[in-house]
């Protein structure tokens, strides 16, 4: 009987959740479809937009005891001023979140100046800063963090982390340069929280304290620069960086009075030389990137402290758009470490691989696709599968289900966090 009680009240929670976000998602749909009435204004030559979308999304474990993964509503508001080459730029999110209450609010998401001059282009202010041809994996693309509050369980594009950054660039036909500063890095946002089902389990009288941060001083910033290169049949970039492990490194301390654990985030600034490559062949591209990464802090096997290395990283990817709507991608991920330990808890040589697959229906308004990253090392899986169908111009429908589990690693760990979700959009 108490099996059976713990059943009926987890669906109990989750329809009450679902009509309270149904009910502000259709609020917000109300008001946003009275802004976009008014959205477009302009006097001489000044104009300003307001546009942006509502969504809802919620997630329910596949497995018993079938918990709520996720149930959020968020309205997005953007808006663009241009004003000749010049343009003012900011997005915000207000968002409701049943389960994580600190998600719940107003949040700033972008907000930045942006000038596009024939000699010149400078963007400056909170921006996504995104470099390098990988799908969803990081090789130089190391400026924007990632928040893994849900961990993998969101879209790329919300996971991306802003950043307070000058970005300036020399644009040109052949060859452009561009530099990037960033006074104050940003770092990873890990799962935190009781109420988060993506808090990783801690043992008895263990803590994790990952707010170890760099101090926000002007020696502890972050620049670096890119030439990119665009031939007839191949694009290519050179890029050079001073950076961080954006990811904690993380290291446990024992501490005999109290009988307990601690577990710290290390972060430590690391250089990084690379670049990338695209080539498009007919019906495929083929992208490449290869990075160094001088002085990368790894953990040891046994946690208790952590040693500087350098790592050489390199990935290839094969795109293939094959008609009738079909595409293909393919990555493989390698990493090599130098000087290496046993004791390191990493791999001399680790792998990783991803795929995706879609396929467009119905005059492009059903979409079915098929993404999986595959942890080669710890024969660990992560895949997600979707369903999108277009019922307007203005809103979407999407249903799909992400599947974790292996052998050792993070998927494994996730395995009971396999789940089903559906997700509703309006755009404005």
């Amino acid at each position: 009987m108490k099996k059976k009680w713990s059943k009926n009240f987890s669906l109990a929670k989750l329809l009450q959740r679902l009509s309270v976000a149904t009910a502000l998602f259709i609020l917000a749909a109300f008001v946003a479809t009275c802004i976009c009435a008014n959205r477009a204004y302009a006097q001489d030559e000044l104009s300003l937009q307001i546009n942006g979308f509502v969504d809802t999304y919620h997630a329910l474990q596949s497995s018993y005891p079938h918990k709520v993964m996720s149930s959020r509503t968020r309205l997005r508001l953007e808006m663009r001023a241009d004003y000749g080459e010049a343009s003012l730029y900011s997005s915000m999110n207000l968002a409701y979140n049943s389960l994580l209450k600190d998600q719940t609010g107003a949040f700033l998401r972008e907000a930045y100046f942006d000038y596009a001059g024939n000699f010149l282009e400078v963007k400056a202010g909170r921006q996504i800063v995104t470099w390098g041809v990988a799908d969803g994996l990081r090789i130089t693309d190391l400026i924007s963090p990632m928040d893994y509050t849900e961990f993998m369980a969101n879209d790329y594009d919300d996971i991306r982390v802003p950043v307070n950054a000058i970005d300036l660039k020399i644009p040109g036909e052949r060859v452009s340069a561009e530099f990037v500063f960033v006074p104050v890095p940003e770092y990873f946002v890990m799962p935190s929280g009781e109420d988060n089902p993506w808090t990783m389990q801690l043992p008895e009288r263990t803590r994790m304290d990952l707010s170890g941060t760099p101090e926000k001083r002007l020696k502890n910033s972050e620049y670096g620069g890119r030439l990119r290169f665009f031939l007839e049949n191949l694009d290519f970039s050179l890029t050079a960086m001073r950076t961080f492990n954006k990811s904690p490194v993380t290291v446990a301390s024992y501490n005999p009075k109290t009988d307990s654990i601690l577990i710290r985030g290390v972060y430590k600034p690391m250089n990084v030389i690379g670049g990338d490559m695209s080539i498009p062949m007919g019906e495929f591209v083929i992208r490449g990137e290869v990075a160094e990464y001088f002085g990368e802090p790894i953990a040891l096997a046994n946690s208790t402290d952590y040693l500087v290395r350098n790592t050489f990283n390199a990935l290839l990817g094969i795109d293939w758009y094959a008609g009738n709507n079909w595409t293909f991608m393919v990555q493989y991920m390698h990493k090599i470490v130098s000087d290496y330990r046993n004791d390191l808890g990493i791999e001399e040589n680790s792998s990783m691989v991803t795929a995706r697959i879609s396929k467009e229906l119905l005059n492009n308004t059903l979409k079915f696709s098929l993404y999986g990253m595959i942890d080669i090392d710890n024969l660990g899986y992560y895949v997600r599968s979707a369903a999108d169908y277009l019922l307007s111009d203005q809103i979407t429908l999407s249903f799909g289900a992400d599947g974790f589990g292996g052998k050792r690693g993070t998927f494994k760990t996730y395995k009971k966090n396999t789940q089903i979700w559906v997700k509703g959009r309006y755009f404005f």
